[in-house]
């Protein structure tokens, strides 16, 4: 399925519910199986074991290959992986989607991308929106979870500083509320208001005119009857 359908059935279903509703439909999209790359390298992961590393620290030899390529702690990793944020989904969704909030997600969308590294910043705020409304937390594994493609990529070089990036995004909600604020006024300003067409009076229309009448052409002259005498 292409990527563009995939984010439009997010989006359309966390519009269109609520928080909960989105949580039992939003099961079907995701991501099944994660790309670790580092560099040139790359392995491929199933997400439960992410989870189940993120959770209780248990590596598989995939992780622990990509540990000792990176040289990450990995506590650290594991911290990285497991931290969480608590956001309204319907606030995020109005941040991710400002004009500020879709360049730090396209900047993020550089390390958890897509195979082809197109539409990455699209299919990461789809991801970031159905993370938050199970339970209006987020964590980067409920990102991964919830990315709405069968694989996603990420860049383990780049873990530290994108969860700081997720970090500073959660932060600046207030101001990047603002900003959507003032965006929405200015958009509301710059629009043309449409004038309403005068109202006509209802015309009535003139009577028919009759047809003039057609004069009839004159009798022609009888001949005079001769005059006969009397005898």
């Amino acid at each position: 399925m292409k990527l563009t359908k995939f984010v439009s059935i997010a989006i359309a279903l966390f519009v269109g519910s609520s928080a909960s509703i989105l949580s039992s439909n939003s099961k079907a999209l995701g991501a099944e199986k994660v790309v670790l790359t580092f560099g040139p390298i790359a392995q491929t992961i199933n997400i439960s074991d992410l989870e189940n590393f993120a959770k209780n620290g248990t590596t598989t030899p995939t992780i622990k290959q990509i540990i000792g390529f990176s040289k990450m702690d990995p506590q650290v990793l594991q911290g990285l992986m497991s931290l969480e944020i608590g956001l309204k989904p319907a606030i995020l969704a109005r941040v991710v989607y400002s004009t500020p909030g879709e360049k730090i997600t396209d900047e993020i969308g550089q390390a958890i991308r897509t195979h082809r590294r197109t539409e990455s910043g699209k299919a990461l705020r789809a991801a970031v929106i159905l993370a938050s409304g199970d339970d209006g937390r987020l964590s980067l594994l409920e990102i991964l979870k919830k990315y709405p493609l069968p694989q996603v990529y990420v860049d383990v070089a780049s873990l530290a500083a994108t969860v700081g990036k997720v970090q500073g995004l959660v932060g600046n909600v207030q101001s990047l509320l603002q900003e959507s604020m003032r965006e929405t006024t200015r958009t509301t300003r710059t629009e043309t208001p449409i004038a309403p067409r005068p109202s006509l009076p209802p015309t009535t229309p003139p009577p028919a005119r009759r047809p003039a009448p057609v004069p009839l052409p004159a009798p022609a002259p009888q001949p005079a009857s001769p005059v006969r005498g009397l005898w």
